[in-house]
């Protein structure tokens, strides 16, 4: 079991650094902002449950990296498989060598904040190797994947956004940002959804409902700060998915509850630093 410490601990103010002019040649990159995630349970940290993220200006838009905290699921199939794959079912031995884990996302935004390209980066757990889980683009007609495990598309009919299926809240910025729905309005919603489904890339085209639920405050540990409230409501293949985020008016998402998260389980902002506006 995962130990549980004080939130007040780790908590970091959100701050505003002065930006200092990059010395780098204009056609590389300049950060703007980094942060950390964290999942939060009755008012606890998670242990290892870290994701610390950076956001970087490029010359036609940003990129967002993300690494994602250790899957002990998968770290405990690997050891497990190790050392029981030859007495495994032929089924079971081919599902062990044909799994693989995320171990960090990068997603390129065009200026105004779309997703444009996706790209997750994994480790092969039969061989303990680096992979490349999937390779996105978002093409005007088409959004189409690959991966080391084979590829993936959907006709690209209009969907409000891009996302993958993990639940990081950045992903979801770029919704908060180009629909804003006033005080107490429901606006659909159209998305296409990266998932992982047996070991295959999959793309879901999803609706729903985005309300924006208000003003409230946020209480991260000792701070206590001023957001936007949304509900998002989703209809998937599994069933119905709720979302609720807390964002700052740029649309930095504070804190973020998911339905598919064990119950009572928050992921919160717990590190921000901003470097020049974006």
């Amino acid at each position: 079991m995962r130990g549980l410490f004080p939130v007040a601990l780790f908590i970091s103010l959100l701050v505003i650094a002065p930006f200092v002019a990059s010395q780098q040649n204009s056609a590389q990159v300049e950060k703007v902002a980094e942060g950390e995630y964290c999942e939060l349970q009755d008012g606890h940290l998670i242990k290892d449950t870290s994701q610390t993220w950076t956001i970087r200006r490029t010359l036609d838009g940003y990129e967002v990296e993300d690494k994602l905290p250790p899957d002990e699921a998968a770290a405990l199939w690997a050891v497990f498989g190790a050392a029981t794959q030859e007495r495994m079912s032929p089924e079971l031995r081919e599902e062990y060598r044909n799994s693989s884990t995320t171990t960090d996302i990068h997603a390129q935004l065009s200026r105004d904040g779309a997703i444009r390209g996706l790209l997750l980066n994994g480790k092969k757990l039969s061989e303990i190797r680096l992979v490349q889980v999937a390779n996105c683009a978002v093409k005007e007609n088409e959004i189409s994947c690959k991966g080391w495990q084979g590829k993936a598309h959907l006709r690209n009919s209009g969907q409000d956004q891009f996302v993958y299926s993990y639940p990081f809240p950045l992903l979801f910025t770029p919704m908060l940002k180009q629909l804003k729905p006033a005080l107490n309005q429901r606006v659909p919603v159209k998305l296409a959804m990266l998932e992982e489904v047996k070991n295959k890339l999959q793309i879901t085209e999803i609706s729903g409902q985005l309300e924006n639920q208000g003003r409230e405050k946020l209480s991260i540990g000792e701070y206590n700060f001023d957001t936007e409230k949304y509900a998002l409501a989703l209809t998937t293949k599994s069933g119905p998915r709720q979302i609720k985020l807390w964002a700052s008016p740029e649309g930095i998402v504070f804190a973020l509850e998911d339905s598919q998260l064990a119950s009572g389980r928050r992921v919160v902002l717990i590190h921000y630093k901003r470097y020049s506006n974006f």
